[in-house]
C-alpha cells in the first residue's frame, strides 16, 4: 500500500489489515505530522518482519540479540535534530500485537504511536540521555494527544 501527496510517501509492505483499513487515518495523521513538526520532505518505507528478522536486525545494528517492536534507519546519518524524514522502519507485527494487548492499548494506536516515535528518531530525536528523552517524549505525547491517542508513556 502506497500513502503520498505533494508533500510525502510512505510505502507499506506486508501491512497487517489494521493498516490498510485505515489508509485515510492513517494520511489525517501524516499531515498532522507535518504541520507539527515543520517536516518540508517524508519519505519513508514501512515493512513488518517477523520476530527473528527484528531480532537479526537489532543484533547487527544495536549489538542486542533480543526482538523490539521496532527499528528506524534513518537515510542519512543523522547529528541534529532536521526536517527531513527520509527512512526506513521495519516493525514487528507480532511485538506490536503482544505489546497492545499487555499493556491494554488499541491496536492501531499503538501501531501510530510506533511509526511517530520512529519518524522523530529518523529526524534526529533520541533518548538516550535525559535531556533528549524529555524533549523528544513531551514532543510525541502533545502530538499524539492532538490526534487522539493517549500518552503510551503512562
Amino acid at each position: 500500500m502506497i500513502i503520498s501527496s505533494k508533500d510525502y510517501k510512505i510505502q507499506f509492505f506486508e501491512e497487517p489489515e489494521y493498516v490498510t483499513k485505515h489508509s485515510e487515518k492513517i494520511e489525517n495523521v501524516i499531515n498532522k505530522f507535518l504541520a507539527f513538526f515543520s517536516v518540508s520532505k517524508l519519505e519513508v518505507d514501512i515493512s513488518f518482519c517477523t520476530e527473528n528478522e527484528i531480532t537479526k536486525l537489532n543484533k547487527e545494528f544495536r549489538g542486542k540479540n533480543n526482538s523490539t517492536n521496532v527499528l528506524s534507519f534513518p537515510d542519512k546519518e543523522q547529528k541534529n535534530i532536521s526536517n527531513e524524514c527520509i527512512g526506513e522502519l521495519m516493525i514487528c507485527q507480532k511485538v506490536l500485537e503482544k505489546e497492545a494487548f499487555n499493556q491494554e492499548k488499541k491496536i492501531f494506536d499503538h501501531f501510530i504511536h510506533l511509526v511517530i516515535h520512529s519518524m522523530l528518531h529518523i529526524l534526529g530525536y533520541a533518548h538516550e540521555d535525559k535531556n533528549d528523552a524529555i524533549l523528544m517524549e513531551s514532543k510525541e505525547i502533545e502530538f499524539l494527544s492532538k490526534i487522539g491517542v493517549k500518552d503510551p508513556y503512562k
